[in-house]
């Protein structure tokens, strides 16, 4: 079969879609559906007792979000990067975003030090009721640690470093992947603190190593989970 790019959201009830999208993610994210195996929209509703439609746009939705990757003819697989890419996208990253943080301080430390803090507490209560399961609430931790680094972002005033990061952003698969894990998210959440710490004590060189040591950390747990 193939699948043709089109807009999906215009014939497909949006609960159906939704319920497609989340057995098909709970199914890679649990280890049913391996990295790199092929989907069929046939055994994915066979599978789940679902209509071939939902599961159709349900994948496209999936693509976006870079969980899996769709080919002409061949159907889609589900996404992974080699452990080499892997290394130097968050090496490259660590490097340009601690740049980032390091200009965000000189620039406008006490603004950031106090938005980075109500994000460590927000993620902190977050954090508090999650189980490593429940996919819906692990993402919503994603998007507050998104919202942490793009403040920062935000604050450097560089749109070359912007533009640069933007091509290493990482697939929603493996920022799922490392919140999912609650010995990592305490991790995060502790380099979080400590580079609000230093954007407190408006220290631009220390709040630059606390961003790359964090980054690098994820790196090697990313790496070492390949």
């Amino acid at each position: 079969y193939e699948i043709r790019p089109r807009d999906w959201s215009s014939d497909v009830c949006s609960s159906d879609l939704d319920q497609a999208r989340d057995l098909i993610r709970r199914a890679i994210f649990e280890g049913e559906i391996q990295p790199e195996e092929r989907i069929t929209i046939e055994r994915i509703a066979a599978d789940f007792g679902i209509s071939r439609t939902p599961v159709r746009e349900a994948l496209k939705a999936l693509e976006t979000d870079g969980i899996v990757r769709i080919h002409p003819h061949r159907g889609a697989v589900v996404q992974r990067f080699e452990a080499k890419e892997l290394y130097d996208r968050y090496t490259v990253r660590a490097l340009l975003e601690g740049f980032a943080a390091e200009l965000a301080c000189r620039n406008d430390a006490a603004a950031v030090a106090r938005d980075l803090e109500a994000n460590c507490a927000q993620l902190a209560k977050a954090m508090a009721g999650v189980r490593d399961r429940d996919l819906d609430a692990v993402r919503g931790l994603v998007e507050l640690n998104s919202q942490f680094h793009d403040r920062i972002l935000a604050a450097s005033g560089s749109p070359t470093v912007s533009r640069l990061l933007e091509t290493l952003r990482m697939p929603v698969a493996y920022r799922l992947y490392t919140w999912r894990d609650a010995g990592r998210r305490k991790v995060s959440l502790e380099f979080h603190r400590r580079i609000a710490r230093a954007f407190r004590a408006g220290r631009p060189a220390d709040v630059r190593r606390q961003v790359e040591a964090h980054l690098l950390e994820a790196r090697d747990f990313l790496v070492a989970g390949r």
